[in-house]
């Protein structure tokens, strides 16, 4: 069968919003328990509900927690850790209230904990006492800030008991873990105007019969490094990822000395933006799995901690969230360039088993785009990006044409561009769009340095990297040097902003609860992140206000020429709706085309089946106007202030 004649941005796909959006799972952490494994889920089409999976050796996955119950943690407005499987319960952070529930066997979901302005993360049992140890934060009205600690909540008695604190002197906390033997308490803490990937240390006091803490001193990390993932080996050995070399690499103390585990192997670092994430698994006393990525690419090994051999396990994922040991072999969250992201078992004799799909594509291999890793450099520099050349095998295309590109910029800023399949992308691939991932100056994994390229430059050396990585597509002619587009949210929607002020070569950009004003920022940001700003720009709160008018998009407004839409979240605590209303109105009072969304009930980041569907199809549709595009489907109308009908 011939294949149809369309011009590129215009085919027909099977890749709806609707797809997309319904088969967004959003997966957390896995843990191991009693053989069982458990995971938690977030949920597009029940508007973001948080559930709790399990599957058991042999087993379906199951539901642990009905609805309309939801597990999500707000601290750090991130969140993460929202649960802990221990001793067959499950306990759980209840999305509204911020409370720790638990679920026992045979048992409707009870509350733990009745704590008002106080939220929970980051559970770890404490099975001698019995109680959990978990993150707290208080938000006392007509405060500052929040105070963050580690907090105790006895799980003996039929009445709720008020937590006791446990540790609080640092600003943030994070990573509690009891030792297997419970005379210890592990955990990472760090104070402002530091974020924990630059400066988070490991401590570790003991614990007395009553549970309060003594004797405590600092193991590793402050000081210019950081430490990540602290864990109890079940003969009470505590790991860790220090990246004091420049690299994330993992450590093993004994109670006496650090010991260096399988160094030089790539990075095991993550920057802990939300609670419970992993980059290795203690298996048993002698193996741990861990997830290193190497300049760029993601690989999964064996650890034998007492000789040090690192084996590679052989498998087609790109990327690898979250790993626990599974029966006699290893689970993870992962996905491959074929496959969406799912939580799959690998046996001992490398057989891949699906235990959990975020759903089936439908699509054939042969449209599907893979990701491709292209190295260029910025000056003396090299960078990173993957690029996804347009795929649909029922299309043909005019020899003489190059496909229109959208440039994704991350989040963070210091996130990374995404590995394996994702639908999103494919969406826009299958349609006959170029996509462009950059991992800019500051992105996660490819060592401290690289990340640390952005301190003191972001809005500037970003903005670079996007105009270096655009002249080596349009060079190695990728794509159409007259149809380039831009696209980010949150960290990644200013640099959307201040590469189409700085740089006159797009079309378009879309902006999604992107930072405008970092002086308006600055004054209503929340606990984690008030330091931030500090460092990306090399100032502090004595000298910051001028330069962070300067690098302020909202400065350079007036510099934007071309379309923009907006996308905002009503409920955005991280970067509130004057962000962009304040872009909005100076784009709309210069007559610049500009467009904007505004959902209700959405935060930072969008969770709702319905809200995902119409930023998609209102990104195509303005995107279709901008380039007098014909798209074969029908798309929503939108309109598009001071652009000529």
């Amino acid at each position: 069968m011939s294949s149809a004649l369309r011009p590129y941005g215009t085919w027909c796909s099977q890749v709806s919003a609707k797809a997309v959006a319904g088969k967004s799972l959003r997966f957390g952490a896995l843990q191991n328990q009693g053989g069982s494994l458990y995971w938690s889920e977030s949920r597009p089409d029940e508007g973001g509900r948080g559930a709790i999976m399990r599957v058991t050796p042999g087993g379906p996955a199951e539901e642990m927690l009905p609805p309309p119950f939801s597990a999500r943690s707000k601290v750090h407005e991130y969140g993460g850790g929202e649960y802990l499987a221990a001793d067959g319960d499950v306990y759980f952070v209840e999305a509204d209230s911020q409370d720790i529930n638990v679920i026992s066997p045979g048992h409707a979901p009870r509350a733990l904990t009745c704590e008002a302005n106080t939220r929970f993360a980051d559970m770890s049992l404490d099975a001698h006492r019995p109680r959990l140890i978990a993150v707290a934060e208080h938000h006392e009205p007509g405060a500052h800030l929040p105070e963050n600690y580690l907090a105790a909540i006895a799980l003996e008695g039929s009445e709720q008991q008020s937590p006791v604190v446990v540790a609080r002197r640092h600003d943030f906390y994070a990573s509690p873990r009891v030792s297997p033997d419970g005379r210890l308490l592990a955990w990472i803490a760090w104070d402002l105007p530091e974020m924990p990937w630059e400066s988070a240390a490991l401590y570790v006091a003991e614990l007395g019969k009553d549970g309060v803490l003594f004797n405590e001193h600092k193991i590793a990390g402050g000081d210019g490094s950081a430490v990540f993932q602290p864990e109890w080996s079940p003969g009470g050995r505590l790991y860790f990822v220090w990246d004091k070399s420049g690299f994330g690499e993992l450590q093993a103390w004994d109670g006496n000395r650090i010991t260096e585990i399988a160094t030089g192997k790539g990075e095991l670092m993550r920057p802990h933006w939300v609670f419970g994430m992993q980059s290795y698994a203690v298996l048993d006393e002698a193996r741990i799995a861990a997830v290193f990525i190497d300049d760029g690419e993601t690989g999964l090994a064996l650890i034998n901690v007492n000789s040090g051999e690192v084996t590679s396990v052989e498998s087609d994922l790109r990327s690898i969230d979250s790993l626990a040991l599974f029966e006699d072999g290893i689970a993870l969250i992962g996905a491959s360039d074929t496959a969406a992201t799912a939580v799959v078992a690998i046996r001992p004799d490398g057989e891949l088993q699906t235990l959990r799909s975020a759903g089936d594509t439908g699509l054939a291999t042969e449209d599907i785009s893979k990701g491709k890793m292209l190295r260029f450099r910025n000056g003396g520099q090299e960078i990173y990006a993957l690029f996804y050349a347009p795929a649909n095998a029922s299309i043909a295309v005019p020899k003489d044409e190059r496909p229109p590109l959208i440039l994704f910029v991350h989040g963070g800023p210091t996130g990374m561009a995404d590995r394996g399949l994702k639908l999103k992308i494919q969406y826009w691939t299958s349609r006959g769009f170029a996509v462009c991932d950059l991992d800019y100056s500051g992105s996660t994994g490819y060592g401290r340095a690289y990340r640390e390229r952005l301190s003191g430059q972001w809005g500037i050396r970003d903005v670079e990297d996007v105009a270096a990585l655009t002249n080596y597509l349009i060079d190695s002619g990728k794509v159409d040097p007259d149809r380039l587009l831009i696209s980010g949210g949150s960290a990644g929607g200013f640099t959307v902003l201040m590469a189409l002020a700085k740089l006159d070569i797009f079309c378009a950009g879309a902006c999604a609860y992107g930072v405008s004003d970092l002086n308006q920022l600055q004054a209503i940001t929340h606990k984690f992140e008030s330091g931030y700003l500090y460092g990306l720009t090399n100032t502090t709160p004595d000298n910051c206000k001028e330069v962070f008018t300067e690098r302020s998009p909202i400065t350079h407004a007036d510099e934007i020429v071309c379309p923009v839409i907006f996308f905002q979240g009503l409920e955005d605590k991280v970067v509130p709706p004057e962000q962009s209303r304040s872009m909005v109105r100076s784009l709309r009072t210069r007559g610049v085309p500009v467009a904007t969304r505004e959902f209700t009930s959405e935060g930072h980041g969008f969770r709702s089946a319905e809200t995902i569907i119409e930023v998609l199809e209102s990104e195509y549709a303005f995107y279709a106007t901008v380039l007098g595009l014909e798209p074969d489907q029908a798309l929503p109308e939108i309109e598009i202030q001071h652009w000529p009908r």
